[in-house]
């Protein structure tokens, strides 16, 4: 089951999601339901030894791709720029 999280930066919507690609996690920003830009990448076997330990490996990996983009350390594309219909 695919987790997410959202986010509000610079007035825009994003969502965080872990894919999962064979024996990884890969941890991808979204905005509008379309994938951005990867952020990371997390192996099932650190994951599942995490979960073994108590520890939500995935989430902090989804929690760090929020505080990368927030601090500037991951760059998203600017905006698209709203075009409105004539009529």
């Amino acid at each position: 089951m695919t987790r997410s999280k959202w986010f509000l930066h610079e007035d825009r919507a994003f969502e965080v999601r872990d894919l999962r690609v064979m024996t990884s996690f890969e941890i991808w920003i979204y905005e509008d339901e379309c994938p951005i830009r990867q952020h990371s990448v997390v192996s099932l076997g650190d994951a599942s030894r995490g979960l073994a330990a108590g520890i939500d490996v995935l989430g902090r990996a989804m929690e760090t791709a929020i505080d990368d983009v927030q601090a500037g350390r991951f760059a998203l594309a600017p905006a698209k720029p709203v075009v409105l219909a004539a009529g």
